[in-house]
């Protein structure tokens, strides 16, 4: 239900909240996540599934991601050059007077924890043949969902952040290239065209 509450208010008034009350609502997104990621584990998820905090975990990646993403859609790349998606967004974060600030709080959110989801698969995906391989499979194939929608919101991630932080992104997108989920390889594939082209000279 406190999601649901959260989702409401954000797509209702997320224009005309302050600042502090927006960073307020991410941190709860947080702490909802990695509450529900804490028993999402790989020890758990190979013994007894939790189930319904999957769906809470996932629930609340989405939201999560869709808050960061409209609080960073305005992000002001390496040439000070503000960049503006729409305007209803634009107006949201220019009238902000800590617009710049809360941007930039909102960018050091979704990097770390893009990174973060990331890293766990990766180091997942890596323990194939050192530890069950099924139990492995079976633990990839109840959190890809997640996986998933973390790679598709960093399709629609700003492209200055991406860019920027390439460097720690891609060693973890790679590794998820040999992934047996071909779901989250079609994610990946789908980053890839997105992001990785519009890089290219």
């Amino acid at each position: 239900m406190l999601l649901g509450a959260i989702d409401g208010i954000q797509k209702k008034y997320w224009r005309i909240l302050k600042a502090p009350q927006k960073i307020a609502i991410m941190d709860v997104l947080l702490s909802l996540v990695e509450f529900a990621a804490s028993y999402n584990s790989y020890s758990n998820l190979r013994k007894r599934p939790p189930l319904n905090l999957l769906r809470q975990e996932l629930a609340g990646t989405c939201i999560y991601l869709d808050v960061l993403r409209k609080t960073t859609s305005g992000f002001t790349d390496n040439i000070g050059q503000h960049i503006e998606p729409n305007s209803s967004q634009a107006t949201d974060i220019s009238s902000d007077n800590n617009g710049s600030r809360l941007e930039g709080i909102a960018e050091e959110k979704l990097v770390t924890f893009c990174v973060q989801v990331l890293r766990d698969t990766s180091d997942l995906q890596s323990t194939i043949g050192e530890t069950s391989s099924v139990d492995v499979h079976r633990v990839l194939e109840l959190r890809s969902p997640i996986i998933v929608k973390v790679l598709n919101g960093m399709c629609f991630m700003n492209n200055k952040i991406f860019k920027n932080n390439l460097g720690v992104f891609y060693p973890l997108l790679t590794k998820l290239i040999c992934c047996d989920q071909m779901d989250v390889r079609g994610a990946l594939g789908d980053l890839f065209r997105v992001q990785l082209k519009a890089l290219l000279p």
